[in-house]
């Protein structure tokens, strides 16, 4: 996992931090890992300074986004994503911080 700055198309997002790379294995899923690792970057992103958590995540990643949503992420816009010199369609969702 990996929290920096923003990299994606929104605008104002000078006072935000963008959630990266957050990657667990499948057996490893379901078992608070994940949601201890998101509340690990939220405290993070506060004691920055953040007013929002951003991330991208892949449109078909049902999963994934219901995760986020459970989390308390919201979808704000939509990407493209290349891997391999291929396009992916991603959600851009975030999250407010209370700072």
């Amino acid at each position: 996992m990996v929290v920096a700055p923003p990299q994606l198309p929104l605008p104002d997002t000078a006072d935000d931090l963008e959630l990266k790379r957050v990657y667990l294995l499948g057996k490893f899923q379901g078992g608070g890992v994940g949601s201890r690792l998101i509340s690990a970057a939220v405290a993070y992103s506060i004691a920055a300074g953040a007013k929002r958590l951003l991330l991208g995540v892949y449109a078909n990643n049902r999963s994934a986004i219901g995760f986020y949503e459970h989390a308390g992420f919201s979808k704000l816009g939509d990407r493209k994503f290349n891997v391999g010199d291929k396009d992916y369609d991603d959600n851009i969702m975030g999250m407010p911080l209370n700072t």
